[in-house]
């Protein structure tokens, strides 16, 4: 991804809540990770196409002021899979995502979702039913914007067109030539035809810069939806794909060279997010760290991934961590927690001597609590051995 904030985007993007989504729908992994990404990218960039005709930004503006600041997200989810047991109020949701769906694409929309589904190797259905789910979310982050930033049509088409240009990458072949040719139908124009205000932006004035948190926000959305999924369906056994890299740039013009879908970029955009807090709920799982068989001593392709992290943290001096240690129910538990405990401290003491200071680290050996997956298949006991980080100071 060429836009270091499109790399932000998937931030909370792991291997379990991916799993989740993709055992719902019965699909592999790597193809709802990347059919995630090039449906937003689909979703925001048709959008996009649209910032020159203050017509169709009015539309957007008058359709996005009447979603709510805030829905639940588990609602919006049921909702997509079962509509017969949703609230009025959610399906109308559903609907009004329905007419950003064709704002964005116009006639397009079912070659665009074809298009999608061909490059991630899914079925049309399922590409339908992850923008179903990301438009009214995306609905109300943008009435946030729009609402907050004084936004008028100008102003947000040059949002939009702005972001835009970083993920053209990840657009399947044929789409931008799908996405310029795009019209919209009378139906979808017709019922939001009344004016717009302009607020307090001139139609010539640059958008405020604190519009920059809007974009991680819409295309995080889906994955919100994952995690409501979590207690439901089951984690799949699939590793995450590190055969793709991007550059980050960190303060002191140090350059870091990892994997896209690693926990390296999910742990620096939350770092990096001014409107995310400390949060107790969120841990970050390392993907890259090896231990030998019922031992605390690390495997020598581990240390790539624990001086990229070192790398971070002296980055950014004001970050504190916590790692935890967690293992499988498999043996006696007291031993379980000692090996987690032993494995938390060994990451600790790596860091240290990576040139991190002691008194921003922390470690707990959790043992069996809190498993991930189901400790009753070997897929699941390989889940729940693992070491993770939280943030504990910004």
């Amino acid at each position: 991804m060429t836009s270091s904030i499109f790399g932000s985007l998937f931030s909370i993007f792991d291997s379990r809540s991916i799993g989740n989504i993709a055992s719902h729908f019965g699909e592999s992994r790597q193809a709802v990770s990347q059919g995630l990404e090039s449906s937003t990218a689909c979703l925001l960039s048709g959008l996009a196409s649209k910032a020159g005709d203050s017509s169709r930004m009015s539309q957007l503006i008058t359709l996005v002021s009447q979603a709510p600041t805030n829905i639940n997200v588990s609602d919006v989810a049921g909702a997509v899979t079962d509509p017969t047991h949703a609230s009025s109020n959610t399906l109308s949701l559903l609907d009004s995502g329905k007419r950003l769906l064709s704002l964005a694409f116009g006639g397009n929309q079912a070659s665009i979702l074809d298009a999608v589904g061909k490059s991630a190797g899914l079925r049309s259905s399922v590409v339908s039913t992850l923008m179903g789910m990301a438009a009214p979310l995306m609905m109300t982050a943008l009435q946030r914007v729009v609402r907050e930033d004084h936004m008028t049509p100008t102003t947000l088409g040059t949002l939009l067109k702005h972001e835009s240009e970083g993920i053209k990458e990840l657009l399947p072949a044929g789409v931008s030539n799908l996405l310029a040719a795009a019209p919209v139908p009378a139906a979808t124009a017709s019922p939001i035809t009344r004016p717009v205000a302009l607020g307090t932006i001139p139609e010539t004035a640059a958008p405020s810069r604190s519009w920059w948190w809007l974009i991680p926000v819409l295309l995080i959305l889906p994955v919100v939806l994952f995690w409501a999924y979590r207690a439901l369906y089951p984690v799949l056994p699939d590793s995450p794909d590190f055969t793709r890299f991007v550059d980050r740039t960190l303060p002191g013009n140090v350059t870091l060279n990892i994997p896209q879908n690693g926990v390296e970029v999910r742990l620096l955009a939350f770092i990096q997010n001014p409107s995310k807090g400390v949060e107790p709920a969120v841990w970050f799982d390392f993907d890259r760290l090896l231990f030998n068989t019922d031992s605390a001593t690390l495997q020598p392709e581990s240390e790539e991934q624990l001086r990229n992290i070192a790398t971070i943290l002296k980055a950014y001096p004001n970050v504190h961590i916590h790692i935890g240690g967690y293992t499988d129910n498999s043996g006696d538990a007291q031993h379980n927690l000692t090996l987690s405990q032993d494995r938390a401290d060994g990451i600790i003491a790596r860091l240290v001597g990576l040139g991190i200071s002691p008194d921003r680290l922390e470690a707990t050996g959790y043992g069996e609590q809190f498993p991930v997956a189901d400790n009753s298949t070997e897929e699941g006991r390989a889940q729940n051995r693992r070491v993770s980080m939280r943030v504990t100071q910004k």
